[in-house]
């Protein structure tokens, strides 16, 4: 059995239409429904004609007998003569006989069985079906009726009369062909009006698979407009609320997106279930941009001015960030904090975060020279940096949530931002050890009196990068550059 179901479904083709199989279903039901609906006809049909014979017969018969009584009596052969050739002469009776009361023949005409070997039992019609050669080749279908003739309750003689059979079998056969013409004609219009119904019925469904397709392509703008009032439009309906849902959530996504970093939108939306305070101690850097001398610019410009110079410079920085792998933590008005190495680990994170600002620095003096150009006012950032252990995760309340990080390597990176001078990269002491066989050029700036440092800290001015990865600065330059999303503002 099992073997048989693998043959078989190695023989059905992989994908077949609902519409064909509706049409195969159909043309099942309606050649089945038909082949015993034909059956019964015949059945019953050859059931009347046999019965209008023997009907036919017995009536006959017993005219018959009723002529052939006193000729029978009286011996008067030329009576049953004449009753016998009347008989014999009519359509569809092919012969006719006359038997005395030994069963003996004494007039016939036609067809008559020649071995009469029937047991007349009282007042009964005896049917004998047999087979003979009247006119010629060929043999005939007949049928003879044979009844005993009484007079006063004494048998009188017999009489016999054959019937042609073939007018029943031709009513039969006519029966035949026009159930088995009916049955394939309706066949036919079944098999095409249920075809033409399942392409009908699966036109949505079609439309459903489409729609099915386009949504895992990431298209949520598709809509069914069929206004079907039975369960393919309630499915229809409920395909459209979920694609609202969706685009709706991807609009979500998007605008997320924008409030936080790719990074960390990702990583929350991914874990869902998962989004709660608290958080871990990783190993990353952070970067502190602020902008010299911020607050004589927004007191002498209006504030729209304002608000488009922070966006043309942040979105620089942003670009910048993107190209080492780190993300924007968040803009305190005219500083911006970007980490490196979370919540996606990067093993390479201090040295990504200074060629981060070394890019930057460049990018700020390029975009400035175009200011310039157009008589727009320019900004100078300070940058300050750090590596170490900190707190990365959601902080904040259970309402008002915040990815981010926190702890003393993140202060000292703020404080280091503060101290230094304009376009100067300040990073501490052992974070320029890490960097000096990373390929970061650095000097020796000076000790600073740090707020919340008990001792001076020794800090590094970072100038630029080495030989070799001075093809990777340059690459981002060029790539932030050449982004649409920056351009110099008018």
């Amino acid at each position: 059995m099992k073997k048989l179901r693998q043959n078989l479904t190695a023989f059905l083709p992989a994908y077949f239409p609902i519409a064909y199989k509706l049409a195969l279903v159909f043309t099942l039901l309606i050649s089945c429904g038909m082949g015993l609906l034909g059956l019964f006809i015949v059945h019953n049909q050859s059931n009347i004609l046999e019965q209008q014979v023997s009907e036919s017969g017995n009536t006959v018969l017993r005219l018959m007998a009723e002529f052939s009584r006193e000729p029978l009596l009286a011996n008067d052969h030329l009576n049953l003569e004449i009753v016998v050739n009347s008989l014999a002469g009519e359509a569809g009776i092919l012969g006719a006989a006359i038997y005395n009361e030994n069963k003996e023949l004494v007039v016939k005409k036609g067809a008559v069985p020649g071995d009469l070997r029937i047991a007349a039992a009282l007042g009964q019609v005896i049917k004998l079906e047999w087979q003979g050669n009247i006119m010629g080749p060929g043999q005939l279908d007949m049928v003879s009726f044979f009844k005993p003739v009484f007079f006063r309750d004494v048998t009188a003689g017999y009489v016999l009369i054959t019937f042609d059979q073939r007018l029943r079998m031709l009513a039969h056969q006519k029966t035949v062909r026009a159930v088995v013409g009916a049955t394939l004609l309706l066949v036919i219009l079944g098999f095409i009006a249920s075809f033409i119904l399942g392409k009908r019925l699966t036109r949505p469904i079609h439309q459903l698979i489409n729609a099915g397709r386009a949504i895992s392509a990431g298209d949520y703008h598709v809509r069914l407009n069929d206004q079907r009032k039975d369960e393919l439009g309630s499915l229809m309906q409920s395909m459209n609320e979920m694609t609202e849902g969706l685009l709706r959530k991807e609009q979500v996504e998007q605008t997320f997106s924008r409030y936080v970093s790719p990074q960390v939108a990702k990583a929350v939306l991914s874990n869902m279930n998962q989004v709660k305070l608290g958080g871990q101690h990783v190993e990353a850097s952070v970067l502190f941009a602020d902008i010299v001398g911020f607050t004589r610019l927004s007191e002498e410009l209006h504030p729209e001015q304002v608000n488009s110079l922070l966006n043309e410079y942040f979105s620089i920085i942003a670009q910048a960030a993107h190209c080492y792998g780190g993300h924007i933590d968040k803009y305190m008005g005219d500083c911006a904090m970007l980490v490196f190495g979370v919540p996606e680990h990067d093993a390479e994170h201090s040295f990504h975060a200074a060629a981060c600002a070394i890019t930057i620095q460049k990018l700020i003096k390029i975009v400035n020279c175009q200011r310039a150009d157009q008589n727009l006012t320019q900004v100078r950032f300070r940058i300050g940096i750090n590596s170490g252990m900190m707190l990365a995760g959601n902080m904040g309340a259970a309402e008002r949530m915040d990815y981010t990080v926190v702890g003393d390597a993140v202060n000292t990176a703020s404080r280091l931002a503060s101290a230094a001078d304009a376009d100067e990269i300040l990073i501490s002491d052992e974070l320029n050890i890490a960097l000096q066989s990373q390929g970061i050029v650095s000097t020796r700036f000076k000790k600073l009196s740090l707020k919340g440092k008990k001792e001076a800290v020794v800090t590094y001015h970072v100038t630029g990068v080495d030989e070799k990865q001075q093809a990777m600065v340059d690459d981002a330059i060029a790539m932030v550059m050449n982004s649409s999303d920056v351009s110099v503002s008018t």
